[in-house]
C-alpha cells in the first residue's frame, strides 16, 4: 500500500478524544468511516483486486468436469463452481488481509490508531465487513454464471448466506490475528500460503471428503472451510452434502437445517477462537515478539 493511502486510512478512522474540545467519534461513525476508506484503498490497491478475481478463475478450471454427475441430476461443473464464495473467503481473509495489515503496521498507521482512540473493533469491523461486501459480490456473480450456464439457483439462499457470511468473518478475524506472527507485508504473503492451501486443500472444494482416508476426512471435517463448503454447496443444490457428495440425497428444508447444525456451530466456535486471539494483536512494529 501507498504511503498516501496509509495516511487516508488513518484519517478516516482517528477520532477525538475527551477533553480537546472536539466531540468522540463513536464507535458506530468509527466503523462506517473505515469501512468506507477500506473500499476505497481495496479498489486502489492492485494486490486486492487480484485476490478478488483469482477466486473466479476456479470457473475455468471447472468447466472440463461438465458432463459427469458425482450427485445425480448436479453437473460436477457446477456443483466446483458453487463452492467458489468459500475460496474467496478465503482467498481474501488469509491472503489479502494479512497482507494489509502488516503494511500497516510497518507504517505505523495501526500505532496511530491505537494512540488516536481508535476502538479495535471498529477497525477490525471495517475490515472484516468490506471483505464480506467483496465476497458478497463474487458470490452474486458465481451465482449468475451458473443460473446462466446450468439454468440453477439456489435451492435455500439463506443457507447459503449462512455459509458465507460466517466463513468471511471468521477468515478475515484470522488474517487479522494471523499479523502477529508477521514480520512485514512481504513475509505476511509468504507465510499465509501455508495455511491457505492447507485449509482449500482439504476442504472438500478440491476432493470430496468421502474420497479422503477416514482419519484425515474426520480431522477435516471439524475446519472452517469444510463446515462453509458443506453449508453453501448444501444451499445452493437443497441435498445433504456435508460429508462428502457420495450418496448427497435430495433433503426439505427442516432437514437440510438440521444437518446443518454442526457446521453452523463449528464456524461459530473458530469464529470465536479468532476474536480470542485478536488480544495479542501487535499494533508496533518494534513490540517484542
Amino acid at each position: 500500500m501507498t504511503t498516501s493511502a496509509q495516511a487516508a486510512t488513518a484519517r478516516a478512522g482517528t477520532s477525538r478524544r475527551p477533553g480537546a474540545g472536539r466531540t468522540p467519534v463513536s464507535r458506530y461513525r468509527q466503523t462506517v468511516r473505515l469501512l468506507r476508506t477500506e473500499l476505497v484503498l481495496f479498489y486502489r490497491y492492485r494486490v486486492a483486486l487480484f485476490f478478488a478475481a483469482f477466486p473466479l478463475m476456479f470457473v475455468a478450471f471447472a468447466l472440463p468436469l461438465e458432463g459427469q454427475e458425482p450427485v445425480p441430476g448436479i453437473d460436477a461443473a457446477a456443483l466446483n463452481m458453487s463452492g467458489i464464495p468459500v475460496l474467496a473467503a478465503l482467498s481474501l481473509g488469509l491472503m489479502h488481509v494479512p497482507n494489509v495489515y502488516a503494511a500497516r503496521r510497518e507504517q505505523l498507521v495501526l500505532k496511530r490508531f491505537r494512540a488516536s482512540g481508535v476502538a479495535p473493533a471498529a477497525l477490525f469491523g471495517a475490515t472484516t465487513l468490506s471483505v464480506l461486501l467483496v465476497v458478497a459480490v463474487l458470490t452474486a456473480v458465481v451465482a449468475g454464471i451458473v443460473a446462466a450456464r446450468y439454468g440453477a439457483l439456489p435451492a435455500d439462499p439463506l443457507l447459503v448466506l449462512a455459509g458465507v457470511v460466517l466463513v468471511t468473518v471468521a477468515m478475515s478475524l484470522f488474517g487479522i490475528a494471523f499479523t502477529r506472527l508477521t514480520r512485514n507485508a512481504e513475509s505476511a504473503q509468504m507465510m499465509c500460503i501455508v495455511p491457505f492451501m492447507l485449509l482449500y486443500g482439504v476442504s472438500g472444494l478440491v476432493v470430496p471428503l468421502d474420497l479422503l482416508p477416514e482419519p484425515i476426512a474426520a480431522a477435516a471435517a471439524l475446519l472452517p472451510t469444510t463446515a462453509a463448503a458443506g453449508l453453501v454447496r448444501s444451499g445452493y443444490w437443497g441435498h445433504d452434502l456435508f460429508g462428502g457428495v457420495a450418496g448427497g440425497e435430495p433433503a426439505g428444508f427442516a432437514e437440510l437445517w438440521t444437518a446443518a447444525l454442526p457446521s453452523i456451530g463449528i464456524l461459530i466456535v473458530w469464529t470465536a477462537v479468532a476474536v480470542s486471539l485478536l488480544r495479542y494483536f501487535r499494533w508496533d512494529p518494534r513490540q517484542a515478539g
